[in-house]
Formats: C-alpha cells, structure tokens, sequence
C-alpha cells in the first residue's frame, strides 16, 4: 500500500466518517466547546464587515433556537463558540447548519465566492470536571495568542453573551 492509499483510507473527515460521537444526543443541555473554519487556505473574516454580520447572526441563532452562547470569538480563519443547547431536541449540528448557511448567504452578499466555511466542525463536550471559566477564558485569549492584540479585551470579534464569566 502506498502513502495516497493510506492517507485515503485514514483520512480523518471523509464525507462517510463523521466527526460526532456515535450514539451520543447533541440536544442535551450540556456545554460544549465548538471550532468552525473558514474554507481551508483563506482568512475571510479579515473583512470587518462579514465580521460584524457574523456577531449578528451568532445572536440571532442565539434567539431563534434558544441556545445559550457564553463566549465566542472569531478570528480571520475561525470560529470559537461555548454554547448550550436548551434541551428541546434542538442539535449542536442543527444549531451550527442554520449558522453557517446563513453566514454563506452574508459572504455573498458581500462579494465572497463559494463556499465559506469547511465541512463540518468541531466540538468538545465539556465533562464535569472541566471549568466553563477556563474554557471561556481560552476562547476570549485566542486573538491575545495569535498575537492580533496586546489586550484581549480590545479585541472586537468576542465577546461573552450569557455570562458565564461574569
């Protein structure tokens, strides 16, 4: 077997691999830790314009699916979120669909081209042991560690929403 043979059977998110955990229900109200990229290879979110729509649309999917969104952060190739879904059968992956249409929609609407954001995305199930605090605090240090800003409070593409950290 070749190296193409085996990258193309270990590829880690080939469309019949899915990135969630089998049999687990992403409607249950527990917090998770979610990573959404831009298409690989560009930093859309360098226009301050689709960054601010971007904020708009976190909130508005906040208001039409009853989540919780704690903190979030938006980088030039990414997305942070700390989210909680109601409980009301309403997924992680639905809540995330709904996002990320909606923000492809906004791109265009601004010039963009294509597609947005990479298949799928991430997430990490915070267990009980692990502090939302710290978790939040990550996210909101993200621009701080990719050296964007001195301060991460001057960073305007994060936030925290429902207050978690507060």
């Amino acid at each position: 077997m070749d190296s193409k043979d085996i990258k193309r059977r270990w590829k880690t998110y080939g469309k019949s691999r899915s990135l969630r955990l089998q049999g687990f229900d992403y409607s249950s109200p527990r917090l998770y830790f979610l990573t959404i990229c831009a298409r690989e290879g560009e930093s859309p979110f360098a226009n301050s314009d689709l960054c601010e729509g971007v904020e708009r649309l976190i909130r508005e999917c906040k208001a039409r699916y009853n989540f919780q969104i704690y903190t979030w952060c938006l980088v030039s190739d990414h997305l942070h979120l700390l989210v909680q879904p109601p409980g009301d059968g309403t997924t992680v992956s639905r809540f995330v669909q709904v996002f990320k249409s909606l923000t492809t929609r906004l791109y265009w609407k601004l010039g963009g081209a294509g597609r947005l954001w990479q298949r799928g995305f991430y997430d990490h199930i915070l267990r009980e042991d692990e502090d939302p605090i710290t978790v939040g605090e990550y996210i909101l240090n993200n621009p701080l560690r990719k050296g964007l800003v001195e301060s991460a409070e001057k960073y305007p593409f994060s936030g925290i929403i429902d207050g978690i950290l507060s």
